[in-house]
């Protein structure tokens, strides 16, 4: 008798493990930890955030990027930035797979789809992976001090044995 894997299952094997946090203020100018990276490099397989409150009506721009614990402890970009004016609750963003490529921020409706060859907007849910990230932390730096709040998710999968990836 053969056994059908749960939808988790699948999720988790393809995708890796999922690490929600709570709600995160922006940063006032500045950078701030949304996740940490322990015990070694992790695959980071997505990255995305949902806006828990709405971003204040101004110049907001907003980049993602990981500071290892070790080397040089600069700062690797993940994404250029995006402009999160004025942006309601329910705004979808994601790291792209390319690394180059701006913040992928969703329409009103808070939806992003998959990259195709009409050009669509390229979500990064790969198990190829977006990157591999060293031990430190995920960060997010914004450009201005404005208000409001981003939760945010990714999923990763170990690249050395005893990584872990924890919400801050």
């Amino acid at each position: 008798m053969s056994v059908i894997p749960k939808p988790s299952e699948l999720f988790a094997a393809y995708y890796g493990a999922l690490v929600t946090g709570g709600a995160k203020t922006l940063p006032a100018t500045t950078s701030g930890d949304i996740f940490a990276v322990t015990g070694g490099r992790v695959i980071i397989t997505s990255l995305t955030g949902v806006v828990s409150t709405a971003i204040q009506a101004q110049a907001t721009t907003l980049s993602v990027g990981n500071k290892p614990t070790g080397g040089s402890s600069a700062t690797a970009t993940l994404c250029a930035t995006a402009d999160l004016n004025g942006k309601p609750v329910g705004t979808s963003l994601a790291v792209p797979a390319a690394k180059a490529s701006a913040l992928l921020v969703s329409g009103a409706d808070g939806t992003l789809v998959w990259n195709g060859s009409s050009g669509g907007q390229g979500i990064p849910f790969s198990n190829g992976g977006l990157a591999i990230i060293p031990a430190g932390t995920i960060q997010v730096t914004t450009g201005a001090t404005s208000t409001g709040a981003i939760t945010w998710s990714v999923t990763w999968m170990p690249y050395d044995a005893g990584a872990v990836v924890t919400a801050l």
